[in-house]
C-alpha cells in the first residue's frame, strides 16, 4: 500500500472494519430469524440488508480518508472491501451457527412451516402455487441446521465476490 499505510495495518484495518460489518450482518440475521412472524423485526432486518453495502462503503471511505491521504486506487479499494466482506462472512456465519445450535431450538423452521401451512390454506385454488409451496416445504423439512448455515455462508461468500467489485467504484479516489 503505497499511501503510507503498511500492508499489516491495511489488512488489520480491513479486518477491523469487516468485524463491524459482521456485527451488522449478525444483527440483521438475528432480526430476520426472530422476525419471521413479526413485521417490525422483519422490516428492521430488511433495512439493515439494504444499508449493508452503504455501511461497507462508509467504512472503506473512512479508511481512505484517515489512512490513505484521501486517495485510493480501485484495486486497493476492492481488496480492502473484499477482506472486509470475508471477515463479516466469518463472523456472521459463526453467530448464525451459535444461534441455531444453542438458542433457536427449531423455532425458526417450525415458524416457517406454519407460515407455509397458512399460505397454502389461503392459496388453495392455485394448483401451480400449491405444488411449488409443497416442494419448498419438503425441501425445508429435509434441510438441517448445518446445511442452512452453510447456505447462508455460501450466499455471503458470493456477495463477497460481487459487492466489493461494485462498491469499490464508489470508494476509489485519485490523488489530487
Amino acid at each position: 500500500m503505497d499511501t503510507g499505510t503498511s500492508r499489516k495495518e491495511f489488512y488489520q484495518e480491513a479486518m477491523s472494519k469487516g468485524t463491524i460489518l459482521g456485527i451488522v450482518w449478525s444483527i440483521m440475521y438475528l432480526l430476520l430469524f426472530a422476525g419471521i412472524s413479526n413485521i417490525l423485526l422483519f422490516s428492521a432486518s430488511m433495512t439493515l440488508f439494504i444499508a449493508s453495502p452503504l455501511i461497507a462503503a462508509r467504512q472503506a471511505t473512512d479508511f481512505r480518508r484517515k489512512e490513505c491521504g484521501n486517495a485510493m486506487p480501485y484495486l486497493q479499494a476492492w481488496i480492502f472491501l473484499f477482506y472486509m466482506y470475508i471477515c463479516a462472512t466469518l463472523l456472521s456465519t459463526m453467530v448464525s451457527y451459535i444461534y441455531f445450535r444453542f438458542i433457536d431450538g427449531g423455532t425458526f423452521f417450525m415458524t416457517i412451516q406454519s407460515v407455509f401451512d397458512e399460505t397454502m390454506k389461503i392459496a388453495g385454488s392455485d394448483e401451480i402455487l400449491m405444488q411449488q409451496m409443497k416442494q419448498t416445504k419438503a425441501f425445508l423439512d429435509r434441510l438441517t441446521t448445518k446445511e442452512f448455515v452453510w447456505q447462508l455462508m455460501n450466499n455471503n461468500l458470493t456477495n463477497a465476490l460481487v459487492m466489493p467489485l461494485i462498491i469499490a467504484f464508489f470508494v476509489k479516489k485519485k490523488k489530487e
